[in-house]
């Protein structure tokens, strides 16, 4: 026999509330990985809910049984909240959620064995609190500890995430966290509470109740507002809807079970009062009656049913304690354990009565009015039941019939209108939307007509305007002189936001790394050039940084190296270089500073590295993302972890032979969805080893003869010979790659050299250089790295005057003057330099503009030639003739040599601007 009651009811309105939830989320497509535990999380809170179900709706002790789903369907509940806290929004410790799960599955299974020992070594006891069949309260306490063990882990992982997130996750972290701790940790302490008997059952049923269903529909609502998963708007209102519709019945069958609670009493102690004044029960529901005398010791029995047997001992020790209580007409349990029952007898719902203890002053005594249980169950049965199928119908009609009503009403109209907007997206601009219904629906139709009509009549002028164009442009060409006027002015602005933004890029672009034994080298050089009140710049998305880090109880010393190349042209190619570069040098201030030694290995600080710098570039959604090479080299082994996302493959040149180091894609670009899964790759460096990375040109270089048809490379091996043919010279590399072609963007290389001998700058044989010369030119290259440039300065200027010809210090102290703006001095050791090796354009390049800002002209022209013979697509340099050509007054030569810049990229503010100036001459 089933019998309803107000936890029936409640039990049965938590099923009905999360298995749609679970049904819902079960039934998304393509759903992410967090939402995959949520729905499962919800299945597992279902089998709580039906256990607890079916335990109310069944008075008899096999109910009791209930534990057996119950309580694993708690543990694995609770387990798939911690996964959701680790996926939700994304996994940040795989390795680490792996171990931990792992580690409560293990805990899981031991305390749900030993509740099942427990279970099946115990008999059930009837809790009249809860009005369920249950076992005693020790039973299943090491379950409802670990429950609470497990919703510390989760919390633990929550509050961590929300200290490392966003600004914008961090809002959605707090409020799903909030939502899930507040649902979660009074049921599971309050469920420890009654174990240690704290609290009664009755009060942990009213707990568990009010937060399951308040707390889920909160968590719920939280969960679709902050999901990602594609949900349909017809779903929301349903669900919404039923959610709250039964809070509502929850909240109504509460009041009536109160109600009819109270009915019950009043009616049983009339009934029992009845029988105390006239003596008769004939159409009362009394089950038997004991009276007791105030100077008696022995018990009476009034009346009883067939088939019950009081338990005289039993009704004469609760009588006693009932009336020196004073507990007089007041619902009291009683249980009617019969006289030759054993120790651990399990009572029947037939040995369950409700009594009520009345004083007849008049006999001098006290009565026992019982009532059975079952007849109370029966009494509320009559209501509860007419509530359950309202309930049930209820949910039916929300589930089915309002999706038939808002399909009319709402989704078929939207469905309309979106088939609308796609016909005006095909250019179909004659498209009417019917407007069937005058409500908020409606309106938008008839909005979306207009509109549609606005946009044909638009373009209807425009045709009839542009018939009529040609007999305008005269009246329009004052307008369009002083507009001219304006954008000369933004022109200006323009130049000095892309000055601006080169000074915030330069210093990002640091080469930290002071090891001797890998040493690095970097060559950037950006695509886009400007001038900004006579200060010549450049900006791009190409950024090298590198750095050294301690790992381990021994202190091992890694080189780290990043080339990266931030996608779009300009602004925003460098505005991604300099999120790049913020990024990594912000990593590398919290992963170096101050000697720190990192206690993670070193795969694991490269997966960690690429994890946030693509989480950074995921936040821009796509309109900014960046290929990059990063690594780590053991300054003592070789071994090297790097990941290449996107990036041109690193060149490995070892015993005068270069190779790729890879020979697939294994990443995308960082900020971009990829469909691969990050892996970290290996490669042991062998002493003598030179490694290059970088946006070397292979693909971004016009080789075509003439400058003028655009013909990109597309042999990969042509790299591999450049590198050979350069014997390690990085300088050497880039004057190889200038003077195969023009090149079409940003060039940047680092070079990598492992365990040599001597400094890639340095060609000369170790026997023609002293020992204390070399350390000297080491030293000052370790002080130019740390900005110490005066002391380097000295140096270099001493092993200069001790060895004249050691062209590569020579070299090296001409960039420091030339970086400096120190241009006379600068172009004196360049020449010094070219009288060893005449043969260098890139350092022709630099005299000629050393000579150009010392209005050498002349001087200047004749090295920008001898760079154009080599490199006749070099853009920079042939602005630079140009210029100079210009300033010399040979005009005609200075348009010659235009023409041929104009050629390679005539969006050049450069060349747009030697344009305007030869013309002013007539040229």
């Amino acid at each position: 026999m089933v019998y309803f009651n107000s936890w029936a009811i409640s039990s049965l309105i938590c099923s009905i509330f999360t298995f749609i939830i679970f049904a819902f989320l079960a039934a998304l497509k393509k759903k992410a990985n967090y939402t995959s535990a949520f729905s499962y999380l919800f299945l597992f809170v279902f089998l709580i809910n039906f256990g607890f179900f079916f335990s109310a709706i069944f008075p008899y002790p096999e109910a009791a049984y209930h534990r057996i789903v119950t309580g694993p369907a708690a543990a694995f509940g609770t387990i798939f909240l911690c996964i959701f806290a680790y996926l939700y929004p994304r996994n940040d410790h795989p390795k680490e959620a792996k171990y931990v799960i792992g580690s409560l599955l293990g805990i899981s299974a031991i305390t749900i064995s030993y509740s099942y020992f427990q279970i099946f070594t115990n008999k059930p006891l009837f809790h009249f609190e809860g009005q369920i069949y249950n076992y005693q309260q020790k039973v299943g306490n090491l379950l409802a500890i670990s429950l609470l063990v497990f919703l510390l882990v989760m919390i633990f992982i929550q509050v961590r995430k929300i200290i490392r997130a966003n600004k914008e996750e961090r809002k959605a972290l707090i409020q799903m966290s909030l939502g899930m701790d507040l649902t979660y940790l009074v049921p599971v302490v309050s469920n420890l509470l009654f174990r240690e008997g704290v609290i009664t059952f009755n009060a942990f049923q009213q707990l568990y109740v009010g937060f399951m269903i308040l707390g889920y529909f909160t968590l719920t609502i939280l969960f679709i507002n902050n999901t990602v998963d594609k949900t349909s708007f017809m779903t929301k209102i349903i669900g919404i809807t039923v959610a709250t519709c039964l809070v509502f019945a929850q909240a109504f069958s509460t009041v009536v079970n109160l109600k009819n609670e109270s009915l019950f009493d009043e009616i049983s102690i009339k009934e029992a009062q009845t029988f105390l004044n006239t003596g008769k029960s004939e159409g009362s529901s009394i089950a038997y009656a004991v009276s007791l005398g105030d100077s008696s010791t022995k018990p009476k029995v009034l009346i009883k049913s067939p088939g019950i047997e009081p338990n005289l001992n039993l009704a004469q020790k609760e009588i006693l304690e009932n009336r020196k209580s004073g507990n007089f007409q007041k619902r009291t349990p009683t249980t009617n354990v019969p006289k030759s029952s054993l120790e651990n007898y399990v009572p029947s719902p037939n040995d369950l009565f409700y009594s009520y203890y009345l004083r007849d002053e008049v006999g001098e005594r006290t009565l026992l009015v019982a009532f059975p249980y079952l007849h109370y169950r029966k009494f509320l049965d009559e209501t509860n039941s007419w509530l359950v199928l309202l309930t049930l119908s209820l949910v039916f009609v929300i589930l089915v019939l309002f999706p038939f009503f808002f399909n009319r009403s709402l989704v078929r109209p939207l469905n309309t209108l979106i088939r609308g907007v796609g016909e005006v997206n095909l250019g179909n601009l004659t498209i009417r939307i019917p407007v069937l219904v005058q409500d908020e629906i409606g309106y938008l139709s008839e909005s979306f007509n207009k509109m549609v009509g606005s946009i044909l009549e638009g373009r209807t002028k425009l045709e009839e305007y542009a018939d009529t164009l040609e007999e305008k442009v005269d009246a329009r060409t004052k307008e369009v002189t002083e507009k001219m006027e304006e954008i000369q002015s933004l022109k200006v602005q323009q130049d000095g936001d892309y000055f601006l933004t080169s000074l915030l890029s330069k210093p990002l672009m640091t080469n930290w790394n002071r090891s001797s034994l890998v040493t690095t080298n970097f060559y950037i050089e950006q695509k886009k050039k400007f001038v900004f009140k006579n200060k010549e710049s450049e900006i791009g998305g190409d950024i090298c940084i590198s750095g050294n880090l301690l790992f381990g109880s021994e202190k091992e010393r890694w080189s780290v190296f990043l080339n990266g190349d931030a996608m779009g042209k300009s602004m925003q190619g460098a505005g991604g270089a300099i999120v790049l570069g913020t990024a990594m040098n912000n990593i590398m201030a919290r992963s170096a500073s101050q000697g720190k030694v990192l206690n993670i290995s070193p795969e694991d600080w490269v997966r960690e590295a690429y994890r946030e710098l693509d989480d950074i570039f995921r936040t821009f959604d796509g309109v900014m993302m960046a290929s990059a090479i990063l690594g780590l080299i053991n300054e003592s082994t070789g071994k090297m972890y790097y990941f290449n996302a996107e990036h041109p493959w690193a060149v490995l040149l070892r015993d005068g032979k270069a190779s790729f180091l890879e020979r697939e894609l294994t990443l995308r670009k960082l900020g971009s969805p990829s469909e691969m899964s990050f892996r970290i790759l290996e490669f042991d460096l062998k002493p003598g080893d030179i490694l290059y990375v970088g946006s070397d040109g292979r693909d971004d270089i016009n080789v075509t003869e003439d400058g003028v048809n655009w013909t990109m490379n597309s042999d990969e091996n042509v790299f591999l010979k450049t590198v050979e043919g350069s014997k390690g010279d990085l300088d050497s590399i880039v004057d190889r790659i200038h003077s195969l072609g023009a090149l079409s963007d940003d060039l940047s290389l680092i070079r990598i050299g492992f365990h040599e001998k001597l400094s890639s700058n340095i060609t000369e044989s170790k026997t023609s250089i002293p020992e204390s010369v070399l350390r000297k030119y080491t030293e000052a290259k370790a002080l130019l790295q740390q900005r110490e440039i005066g002391t380097a300065v000295v140096l270099l200027e001493e092993a200069l005057q001790s060895v004249p010809s050691f062209k590569a210090a020579a070299r090296l102290l001409g960039q420091v003057y030339y970086d400096r703006k120190e241009y006379d001095p600068s172009s004196r050791w360049f020449e010094k330099y070219l009288e060893f090796d005449s043969d260098s354009p890139n350092i022709w390049f630099l005299l000629s503009v050393c000579y150009k800002h010392l209005k050498e002209y002349t001087k200047s022209s004749s090295a920008a030639e001898k760079v154009r013979s080599s490199q006749p697509h070099r853009l920079a340099n042939l602005i630079n003739l140009t210029d100079n050509y210009r300033l010399l007054g040979r005009f005609s030569e200075a348009r010659s040599v235009l023409e041929v810049a104009w050629s390679i990229d005539a969006e050049s503010p450069g060349v747009r601007k030697l344009d305007e100036l030869l013309k002013s001459k007539g040229y």
